[in-house]
């Protein structure tokens, strides 16, 4: 189980606080250690350190609460996360046995989350069987316009590219269902070892968006869509637009829905749409360029 928790708290932590080596999986690298406590577990990998329950002593730190509750107002790189983990955050089986290692979860006063963490277990409930493999990355503390799931293409595409998909708002718009697709924009890299996957996705953006057989032209139905540096609205539910790379923006895709009824159903429906785009994100494109 010490195995399934770590990988578990690992999707926990915004995806811009992974260490700037190791991989982006949950599954635990090199050798884990475990450390009991009658109020805590402390496991690390090679990567990072978690501790649930009581104290303070690792990178990311975790309360267990009988409630979801906002912890503290962030951002705040590591430390303290910003929303406890209640017994509904874990499969049954992390459940009892920990419970069965540091006790019942105490109620934590504070402003609650819960509706949250059912709208964002909702969405992955119903995403999750259309992006197999992809892996999820809670997002609640970094960006100030935006929370709910980033999911990252599978590690052996050697892609950048992610969905986000949750909740979004600004200054001009009020609090509703939010969804990019989109990669990261050319020769900027958060790691060294991301330069090739950067290179591949500049090269699956051409593909994507060729004029002649591009799956995100297909979508949009015209095939200079991309010849305009401005949104293309696609006749889907909400707010939905392609971004050509002319715009300099680096989603493909941005959708609002229009209201915060029915987001389940509204995500599921613009990732269906994208999937003749996803499906070509597996295949290593080489021999255009992307200029």
């Amino acid at each position: 189980m010490e195995r399934e928790l770590f990988a578990r708290l690992w999707e926990e932590i915004d995806f811009d606080d992974h260490p700037l080596t190791g991989g982006h999986q949950p599954e635990p690298e090199g050798e884990i250690k475990v450390k009991m406590t009658p109020n805590s577990i402390r496991i690390e990998d090679d990567r990072l350190s978690f501790l649930i329950g009581e104290g303070n002593d690792a990178d990311s730190v975790h309360r267990w609460a009988a409630n979801d509750v906002r912890m503290n107002e962030g951002p705040e790189r590591m430390g303290v996360h910003r929303w406890s983990i209640s017994p509904q955050c874990l499969t049954p089986e992390v459940r009892k046995w920990l419970t069965q290692k540091i006790g019942q979860p105490r109620v934590i006063d504070g402003e609650s989350v819960e509706e949250y963490r059912t709208l964002l277990a909702n969405l992955r409930a119903r995403l999750e069987p259309m992006l197999p493999r992809w892996t999820w990355h809670l997002e609640v503390d970094n960006k100030t316009d935006r929370m709910g799931w980033y999911v990252r293409a599978p590690e052996s595409w050697c892609s950048l590219f992610t969905i986000f998909v949750g909740l979004g708002w600004n200054t001009q718009i009020s609090t509703r269902g939010f969804l990019l697709f989109e990669r990261a924009p050319p020769g900027e890299l958060d790691r060294p070892d991301e330069a090739e996957a950067n290179r591949l996705d500049g090269l699956r953006t051409v593909a994507l968006c060729n004029g002649h057989r591009g799956a995100l032209s297909l979508l949009a139905n015209d095939m200079e869509w991309t010849s305009r540096p401005q949104g293309f609205k696609l006749s889907l539910p909400g707010d939905v637009e392609l971004w050509p790379p002319s715009m300099g923006r680096w989603p493909l895709l941005h959708g609002r829905s229009s209201s915060m009824e029915d987001i389940v159903d509204w995500a599921a429906t613009i990732v269906e749409e994208l999937q003749p785009a996803i499906s070509t994100l597996s295949t290593t494109i080489d021999g255009i360029s992307w200029h």
